[in-house]
């Protein structure tokens, strides 16, 4: 006997059911967006107000705001600068994300950074073994806060500085402009 086909009152319940799911899911999943930045973190970190923050965002946060007694951006209530990384919402992300159950422009975002993040890890590993061209890659992102970094001349400028130290031609010149105008190193 064939089996018997699910009644549409079953089929609305499952649907029901689903949707439910889903909405929980994305609940859950924008709690864990960053209050400043309104995406997704890619390096979450627990600030001593209990919010997860893009750990950019809130260093920056901290510079816009240099008073002894810093306040919450979210609870403009007092709190430190004290930042405890959140390993386990990236974890959490990274696992809806790839699996489906989140989607949007904000995980879009994510992913786009995420891939970001994996062609700055493929660059430091390459800059690290020796690979002039990507020294200077390395020294462009850090010199611009780009791929995800933090601007840092002084980063930049050692970058360039071992590139240039390999004899690349690009770096040779660039550390000159270093030097000339003084940035990441002493002027002279």
């Amino acid at each position: 006997m064939p089996p018997k086909r699910a009644s549409s009152k079953d089929t609305k319940a499952e649907t029901l059911v689903e949707k439910s799911y889903r909405q929980a899911i994305d609940d859950i999943a924008e709690e864990y967006v960053c209050p400043i930045t309104a995406e997704l973190p890619i390096d979450p970190v627990t600030a001593e107000d209990g919010r997860c923050y893009e750990r950019c965002a809130i260093e920056k946060w901290f510079t816009w705001k240099p008073q002894t007694q810093l306040k919450s951006p979210v609870t403009n209530e007092l709190m430190g600068k004290r930042l405890l990384p959140a390993v386990q919402v990236r974890n959490t992300l990274k696992r809806l994300v790839e699996s489906g159950a989140i989607s949007g422009s904000k995980v879009d975002a994510w992913k786009k950074a995420m891939t970001e993040e994996a062609g700055l890890a493929v660059i430091r590993q390459r800059a690290a073994g020796g690979d002039a061209y990507a020294m200077t890659k390395l020294s462009c992102a850090y010199r611009d806060g780009k791929r995800g970094l933090k601007k840092d001349a002084t980063q930049a400028f050692l970058w360039m500085k071992r590139a240039a130290d390999l004899k690349e031609i690009t770096a040779l010149s660039a550390c000159a402009g270093f030097y000339l105008f003084g940035f990441g190193v002493k002027k002279s």
